[in-house]
């Protein structure tokens, strides 16, 4: 065996083992990523977002991953100022717990993500950043690091910085805090959305005429609805709002009604080979001979029947 297919097998096997040991990802995390994935899209190739990232030969993991492939990419919203080559972000859902045990585990986790062996000394300190994302703030932990010193205000309104826990530069960001239309997704992504954020969101998706980000957007919008239900239900209401959602979620919409349309034409036809060969005694093969069905779906369907 070559080094080059030595090194192929180790990575397609870490592949496989990274997808047996992953834990199942919560609702919350799926509308963190397409939050993340429309922030970046506009960087193209220069950001690369890794997903689940070992930090080692077993977890932990780190939630996400950016990495900055060209050095000059300059980001237009504060809460990215500090990011270097590596970041590491952890994303903790409006009813995960942030406490000081957290911190400093996150920060356990970047100087993993340093050492570990399959990077061979490339990433320095210098090049790794960490921030973790929620909605609200533990009060008490705030007071208590503030006091100590471990935790100082940014330039901005919703982002802390930890200072004292480790040299790597260190951010905290409390999306409810965040000001200005443009963080208005960050803020909605929770189970208590301002109704004039939700409808934000709504407009710029609205305004998007790339497809994938669309994608991105109704992933992002569908979380939205299903955690403030209310909400949805008066936009619905509003003639303009609501009709922008409509057109919005119109593909998403069809795509669920053909996968009904496809699971009913399915039935049909499971019950037709039944009756052929009930009939006329015949095995599921001649059936679908008779049935005329293409060979392509044969397997599919033999499959089916079996069950």
């Amino acid at each position: 065996m070559t080094d080059k297919e030595r090194k192929e097998k180790i990575a397609f096997h870490r592949a496989a083992l990274k997808e047996l040991l992953a834990t199942p990802r919560s609702d919350w995390h799926t509308g963190f990523e397409a939050l993340l994935r429309i922030e970046t899209y506009k960087y193209g190739n220069s950001i690369r977002l890794l997903t689940e990232e070992v930090l080692g030969e077993e977890p932990p993991r780190a939630d996400y991953v950016v990495l900055i492939e060209d050095e000059k990419v300059e980001f237009d919203k504060d809460i990215f100022k500090i990011f270097h080559k590596h970041n590491i972000l952890e994303y903790k859902n409006p009813h995960d717990s942030l406490n000081e045990r957290v911190i400093r585990k996150i920060a356990a986790y970047a100087y993993l993500y340093i050492g570990i062996a399959e990077h061979e000394g490339d990433i320095k300190a210098d090049d790794v950043t960490i921030s973790i994302f929620r909605a609200v703030k533990n009060p008490k932990l705030f007071k208590t690091m503030e006091r100590s010193g471990n935790l100082i205000k940014g330039d901005a309104p919703g982002i802390y910085l930890v200072k004292g826990i480790t040299d790597i530069p260190f951010q905290i960001i409390i999306t409810g805090e965040l000001q200005g239309e443009e963080y208005a997704a960050y803020r909605a992504l929770t189970d208590k959305a301002a109704e004039e954020d939700v409808e934000r969101v709504i407009v710029f998706a609205d305004k998007e005429r790339t497809d994938s980000l669309r994608d991105h957007y109704r992933v992002l919008i569908e979380l939205l609805a299903v955690k403030n239900p209310q909400i949805f239900e008066e936009i619905r209401r509003n003639d303009m709002a609501g009709d922008i959602l409509m057109e919005i979620m119109k593909d998403r919409v069809d795509e669920k009604v053909n996968e009904k349309v496809n699971e009913k034409e399915q039935e049909t036809l499971i019950r037709a080979i039944r009756n052929v060969m009930d009939s006329f005694g015949v095995n599921v093969e001649k059936a679908m001979d008779s049935l005329k069905i293409p060979q392509s779906q044969r397997s599919l369907y033999e499959g089916l029947i079996k069950k």
